[in-house]
């Protein structure tokens, strides 16, 4: 196995782990394909990873114009953007990763607000309304699209193009404000918070099924290096509704005159849950060791798209609340991990205790046996010694057949040596 390079031993790197510094430097030190073969990777995969961590690369014929002494200039490492990654390191590596805390924005004087056109579209919401309709629709009639890398929006088709604007705007608005929009990227792990669609969620569960729509990563704004999670979704409404031909519809999309009718015996009424045409706005932290969850949900449609502005400055405030969350659960985990070694060391020396003492009883148990052989075999020697001396005292006849029989019985007994079940034996240290 290859060792990690040098050059990020020397900035003080973990070991196995690479900062976007070390690597920039690396980088421009060492053609690619040298570079991924200090890493065991290959040259593609390596670059790849400077793109995650915005480190630029050497173009190309950059090493051939130096081998000829032309100049080709060293691009600089740019300030690493809210999502880049910052350390990267082989799924191999041993250790935990140490990932730096996320901090919020300094404070800073108030900038007049730049013009938004009403025309823009985020990149999260532009031209994604025909995948979020090609899937199913499931019950409560949300949408379930079969392709999940998409902007976290789990609202009915008839919703769709309201939540889109709702989140357009909302994305723009915060871009605007300095914050960073983006699908939750690989610097780390981000979870996303679970949704309780329910108008008023109560204290039982949630337990519907089939289960709504996830996207396979989390929608985040990154406030300084604060990553919040951003989930826009139709809330359900409880409703009388009447099962008819298969499926619940609502009392209130019945003609007067089928709600009169008597119900026939494989039809009833009951409360279900329907989506609302209203929207909740649910903001999270993304971070495992840290729980937080704030809601916006609409009180009338469409009212959610006037409280962008208060969004963004909550989200602004809750940043620093989120950081000190992170901080102290990161601190919480390390007294874990530290008590989790500390459990494991003593389990460790209790097994290795009992294994010591296992290794003792088998080994005396197996001397016992191999002295309780050593008087077998020394009696039989004797045996067969003693009955030698005594048949070479008989006569010629008599002799010749005990000297026979004697040597038919060794041979049935076979070899016997009183050393060697002592070589045989294992001491405790030898097990």
């Amino acid at each position: 196995m290859k060792s990690v390079p040098p050059e990020a031993t020397d900035r003080g790197d973990p070991p196995g782990q690479v900062s976007r510094e070390a690597l920039y430097d690396e980088v421009w030190r060492n053609p690619m394909l040298r570079v991924a073969e200090r890493y065991r990777v290959s040259s593609s995969f390596m670059a790849r990873v400077c793109d995650s961590m915005n480190v630029p690369r050497p173009p190309r014929g950059h090493w051939a114009k130096l081998e000829h002494g032309k100049p080709s200039p060293q691009a600089p490492l740019p300030d690493a953007r809210p999502g880049d990654r910052l350390i990267w390191r082989r799924g191999d590596a041993p250790g935990p990763v140490r990932y730096p805390l996320p901090k919020p924005p300094e404070r800073q004087v108030g900038h007049p607000r730049p013009r938004i056109s009403r025309s823009a579209r985020h990149p999260l919401v532009s031209g994604v309304r025909d995948l979020f309709t090609k899937g199913k629709v499931i019950d409560s009639g949300y949408l379930k699209p079969s392709q999940r890398r998409l902007v976290d929006v789990v609202v009915s088709e008839s919703m769709l193009d309201d939540a889109l604007d709702t989140a357009n705007a909302l994305f723009l608005r915060l871009e605007a404000a300095g914050y960073r929009v983006m699908l939750a990227p690989s610097d780390r792990t981000y979870s996303r918070a679970s949704v309780d669609e329910r108008e008023t969620p109560g204290k039982t569960a949630n337990k519907r099924y089939p289960s709504l729509w996830h996207p396979s990563r989390a929608t985040v704004v990154f406030v300084g290096s604060v990553s919040i999670g951003l989930t826009l979704f139709e809330m359900t409404e409880q409703l009388e509704a009447r099962y008819v031909d298969g499926e619940y519809i609502p009392l209130a999309r019945l003609p007067a005159a089928e709600r009169r009718r008597p119900l026939p015996s494989w039809s009833w009424t009951t409360q279900m849950p329907f989506a609302s045409g209203r929207l909740c706005l649910q903001a999270f932290s993304p971070y495992p060791v840290a729980d937080w969850v704030y809601r916006w949900p609409e009180a009338k449609a469409r009212a959610l798209r006037g409280q962008v502005g208060e969004i963004v400055e909550y989200l602004t405030n809750a940043a620093t609340t989120i950081a000190s969350l992170v901080e102290e659960g990161e601190r919480q985990a390390e007294i874990r991990r530290l008590e989790w070694q500390e459990e494991r060391r003593r389990l460790e020396e209790r097994w290795e205790r009992e294994r010591q003492e296992k290794a003792r009883a088998a080994a005396r148990q197996d001397l016992l046996e191999a002295i309780r052989a050593w008087y077998d075999i020394r009696r039989i020697q004797a045996f067969f010694r003693e009955a030698e001396d005594e048949a070479l005292s008989r006569t010629r006849e008599e002799k010749g057949a005990l000297l026979g029989r004697l040597a038919m019985a060794r041979e049935l007994v076979g070899e016997v040596d009183a050393l060697d079940m002592l070589m045989k034996w294992r001491g405790p240290e030898e097990r």
